[in-house]
């Protein structure tokens, strides 16, 4: 069997984090929260796992970053609307913050090459 290299490698553990692969005990017992607790968070529309196909619940890696972040600001006394709205904009400011890299290496990379042609015309 070959061996994968490591971009391969890289660029796999990125799907892999969505890949759900984990049931709700093993994150009951990863979180250190109550089956009962994970389906009202799912039951408040605040996170949607995969099914299988006899209906069991399979988490991801990042569906349990999102309960982290869900239990934590349940215990701070958020309520499940407030959840809601701060997980959306959290989000928002993630697609925010790539588009403001994305721009500014387009950005440096005209400037580098307009510096690069104007060497070019003094010599």
């Amino acid at each position: 069997m070959k061996r994968r290299t490591r971009s391969e490698r890289q660029k796999t553990s990125g799907d892999n984090a969505s890949m759900p692969k984990y049931t709700i005990g093993v994150v009951s017992q990863l979180l250190g929260l109550s089956p009962q607790m994970l389906r009202r968070f799912e039951g408040a529309g605040l996170l949607e796992p995969a099914r299988q196909a006899g209906k069991n619940r399979l988490y991801s890696d990042q569906d349990i970053t999102i309960l982290e972040e869900i239990a934590e600001l349940s215990d701070q006394g958020v309520n499940a609307v407030g959840i809601r709205h701060i997980i959306q904009i959290r989000r928002h400011v993630l697609v925010l913050e790539q588009e403001v890299r994305e721009v500014r290496e387009t950005l440096l990379r005209m400037q580098q090459e307009r510096g690069q042609e104007g060497e070019y015309r003094e010599v």
